[in-house]
């Protein structure tokens, strides 16, 4: 009977752990449904064929410009494929810096003409920059100074080339002369010599002149051999 009791005892004490570990353990979690990922933005695509062909008139219009065809000629310039590019996309800020560049690049030969003395050759680069953008901020003060220069007193030494080359005591006396006038007030010296060691020399002997106004001026190299003062116009 004990053995009984004892048996049976422990078999409701095991019924009575499991049934009270069944209703302490955990209810498993369900699997959360899968989030669908959202659709993306409707976002337009560029056109392929027109970013191309906008690629291409600026590439076209990078070599003309290099090659100096700014406006000329008409069916094959910058400003052609620039203005082309322009009306495919008017904001486009290549498109608007080629154009800057161009006038640029004609102020560029507007300059290079005046240290030639070039009146009118510059004129015409001006103009033309003119005919690409009125509004440059650039052109007005090259004008001013192209005028001031064509309008300038030129005083003008020549020098015998043997002479410079023997740098005789004469010719550096006549150019120590010469340099009161290039110490003079608005007054610009352009030195045109066989080689940069003559350009030097002429520089020194002017400038054993007296006075302490700083000279100055250029070295071009060219025959024959001269140097060339302006006097500017004085500002009123």
């Amino acid at each position: 009977m004990t053995t009984y009791r004892q048996h049976r005892s422990a078999l409701i004490a095991t019924l009575v752990a499991l049934l009270l570990g069944a209703c302490t353990a955990p209810t498993p979690s369900q699997p959360e449904p899968p989030v669908e990922p959202a659709p993306p933005p409707d976002i337009a695509a560029p056109d392929p064929g027109e970013t191309e062909e906008l690629l291409a008139l600026l590439d076209t219009a990078e070599r003309a410009l290099a090659d100096d065809r700014l406006l000329t000629p008409e069916d094959d310039s910058a400003y052609l494929y620039y203005q082309r590019a322009s009306a495919l996309a008017p904001n486009n800020p290549a498109t608007k810096r080629g154009f800057e560049r161009i006038v640029e690049r004609y102020l560029q030969l507007a300059q290079l003409a005046m240290e030639r003395e070039q009146w009118s050759h510059a004129r015409f680069m001006l103009a033309r920059a003119e005919y690409v953008d009125r509004s440059h901020t650039g052109i007005a003060s090259i004008r001013e100074q192209l005028e001031a220069l064509a309008n300038a007193e030129r005083l003008i030494l020549r020098l015998d080339r043997t002479a410079l080359r023997e740098r005789t005591p004469a010719t550096a006396n006549e150019l120590m002369e010469f340099g009161r006038h290039a110490r003079s007030d608005n007054a610009w010296v352009s030195i045109r010599v066989p080689s940069d060691a003559d350009g030097r020399w002429i520089y020194q002997q002017l400038s054993r002149s007296p006075g302490e106004k700083l000279i100055r001026g250029r070295i071009e190299i060219g025959l024959p051999p001269q140097v060339t003062v302006l006097i500017l116009p004085l500002d009123n």
